[in-house]
């Protein structure tokens, strides 16, 4: 467990620059502006609000999203996340909870559980989801559900205005195992808009869609249609559209409170509307490169990326930026002509904005919560994790087809086999280590070997020490032997090569001559006199393929021997010349 869960109360009072690093820093009066913002719109607008509890996961943002209570539902991803916000059910403020992914059989157990807590709400996009659903014991009571529409972001969801749609529709409306609550879709490809007409126009499909999709359903019947994202939700004050008497529009958004370079890039917010940042330390400074070195790297700032260069930014020094990262390791790096050894030394604190502060936060077990001043006034403990287990939860009773499964402990399962005596039971005792040999050799062994030996006193002395070494010996020898009479037998024939050689370079230049001009001579009549003859057999009618094949190699033959002469004569002219 991080260590800082033990000791972050003591930071309570300090300054931000005298925080442990990395750490998670929240300003707080900037998220609460933020907030605050949004609900405002949404108050103008008239609509519903349902906060998604993803970014920060902690029971004190989640009341403030909530509006302590004016908003009654929330949004929830991890079983941890729901579990957490219970406490806000004992308090009279948290009613509902839409579980954020569409349902699938390894979850509905943990949520059958909650279920005894507070009204749990599903998503389906499938019909083999709904199919499931029939099959659960669970679904004597019938699940609400939202039917969950792809407008875009190609995450999750089905198709708007396709066939599979109308399919689902269809199933849902005759299922005894859910009833359609409404309709919901999440515009996550907004996050790519760098114009507020971008955002706007966003809103306006998923608006679009989701009543579209309404129209399936008999008009007189009630629904919810749920839409939005943190840059779409920072639009909302410009939705025009009217709403049709049965339908109730929710606004739902989860980073709103936090803000960060990927909320900068659209253009809807600032920097100075960013709540959370990473505390960091410079670890080194090299000014051969003009680099620091800080101690954020993938785990506390993520490989999320954002309209900005690299991987997040310093806090009041928008020249530097974090350039590369790995593992524990942040790179600073600049293309405006600073220099790093006049803006940062060993030792110094730096905060950096993150592109994606979802994915920062999760790294982190406490956030540390400053004011105006950046002075410590609090720290909070995120929800972690994702599954939580049932006690004694058996899949039987949720979908009767499946094999029976109980979940046991380790103790359960050691205490339900055979029985020993204490004697069984005991853990053998080790033998008795008898020592004979010295101290110096006692301990050497032939790790080279199939299985370990101890290895005599005078193993030291000894020029071969192990079995494998003397078998590498005796290879390497039977080597050497092979290589010398290999090397032998090639002396030998260069020997009589050379013998050859010496031979030819005896004739003189006249000589060689001659017998160059004697061996075409012979080579020249003797072809003549084979195709002579050859015309000879013709002429009798007696040539056949036996004769050809005959005369041909004995010319071939004489050729050859003609060029092995000539090649000799030609290396003794070379080594007399």
């Amino acid at each position: 467990m991080d260590y800082s869960l033990e000791n972050h109360k003591d930071y309570i009072g300090k300054h931000v620059s005298e925080l442990p690093t990395p750490s998670l820093v929240v300003n707080l009066p900037v998220l609460k502006t933020n907030v605050e913002t949004l609900h405002r719109d949404v108050e103008k607008l008239g609509i519903g609000f349902r906060p998604h509890v993803k970014t920060l996961k902690s029971l004190e943002v989640t009341r403030l999203m909530m509006a302590d209570g004016k908003y009654r539902g929330i949004i929830a991803s991890t079983i941890p996340e729901i579990k957490g916000a219970l406490p806000l059910v004992k308090e009279g403020i948290l009613e509902e909870c839409l579980y954020g992914l569409p349902v699938y059989p390894g979850i509905l157990p943990r949520l059958i559980e909650l279920r005894k807590s507070l009204r749990i709400m599903l998503m389906v996009d499938n019909e083999q989801q709904v199919e499931f659903l029939e099959e659960s014991a669970s679904s004597k009571q019938p699940w609400d559900v939202f039917i969950k529409l792809d407008v875009g972001s190609r995450r999750a969801g089905v198709e708007a205005n396709s066939a599979a749609l109308n399919r689902l529709v269809e199933h849902a409306q005759k299922s005894s195992a859910i009833s359609i609550y409404g309709f919901y879709c999440h515009a996550g490809h907004s996050y790519g808009g760098r114009s507020r007409d971008e955002a706007e126009k966003t809103l306006n499909i998923e608006v679009s869609s989701v009543l579209a999709a309404a129209k399936l359903l008999p008009s007189d019947r009630q629904l919810v249609i749920s839409v939005g994202s943190t840059p779409t939700a920072h639009v909302v004050e410009s939705l025009k559209a009217s709403m049709p008497e049965n339908i109730k529009l929710e606004l739902h958004a989860g980073n709103f409170p936090c803000n960060d370079l990927q909320q900068v890039s659209t253009g809807l917010v600032t920097e100075t509307q960013q709540s959370v940042s990473v505390a960091a330390e410079v670890c080194s400074v090299y000014p051969q490169r003009n680099e620091a070195l800080v101690n954020a790297g993938v785990i506390a700032l993520s490989r999320e990326a954002s309209a900005f260069s690299g991987f997040g930014r310093v806090v009041g020094s928008p020249a530097w930026g974090v350039v590369r990262l790995s593992q524990e390791h942040g790179i600073l790096g600049t293309s405006e002509g600073r220099k790093v050894d006049e803006d940062f030394k060993v030792g110094q604190k730096v905060q950096l904005w993150c592109n994606h502060a979802c994915i920062a936060a999760a790294a982190f077990y406490v956030y540390y919560v400053v004011d105006e001043q950046g002075i410590v006034r609090d720290t909070w403990i995120p929800w972690k994790g994702w599954i939580t287990h049932p006690q004694q939860l058996e899949s039987t009773l949720l979908f009767p087809s499946l094999p029976r499964l109980t979940i046991m402990s380790y103790a359960d399962v050691a205490a339900s086999g055979p029985k020993q005596s204490p004697e069984e039971a005991a853990a053998p005792q080790p033998p008795q280590v008898i020592t004979d040999e010295s101290a110096s050799t006692a301990s050497l062994v032939d790790v080279d070997m199939p299985s370990v030996h101890t290895v005599p006193n005078d193993f030291l002395e000894q020029e071969i020490k192990t079995e494998t070494q003397a078998a590498r010996i005796e290879r390497e020898e039977e080597a050497r032997e092979e290589k010398r009479k290999r090397d032998e037998a090639a002396a030998k024939a260069k020997r009589a090569d050379n013998w050859l050689i010496q031979q030819f370079s005896r004739l003189s230049d006249g000589s060689a001559t001659g017998l160059v001009i004697a061996n075409f001579a012979t080579v020249v009549g003797l072809g003549a006199y084979l195709g002579y003859k050859g015309w000879g057999l013709y002429e009798k009618g007696k040539l056949d393929w036996k004769a050809v094949t005959l005369g041909a190699g004995i010319l071939a033959g004489v050729t050859a021997a003609e060029g092995a002469v000539g090649r000799y004569l030609y290396k003794g002219k070379k080594g007399g010349s």
